[in-house]
């Protein structure tokens, strides 16, 4: 990633939310309800990572105090 911090947050959350879908996709194909469950935990972690990008990236957004 080589653009501004603010953009660079964006393409990460963009890959992640497309990579927890993935999981998902792949979870609601498994026959094994062990393996299954621990797709859906690894894509519902990835939600949690998430909250706290957007909440980085609403900060950089902010108005500078000086």
């Amino acid at each position: 990633m080589a653009g501004t911090p603010a953009n660079d947050i964006q393409q990460c959350i963009q890959h992640c939310q497309q990579t927890a879908q993935q999981i998902r996709s792949m979870a609601n194909m498994e026959s094994n309800q062990m393996a299954k469950m621990l797709m859906m935990e690894g894509a519902h972690h990835l939600d949690l990572c998430l909250v706290e990008c957007q909440f980085s990236l609403q900060e950089l957004q902010k108005p500078a105090m000086v």
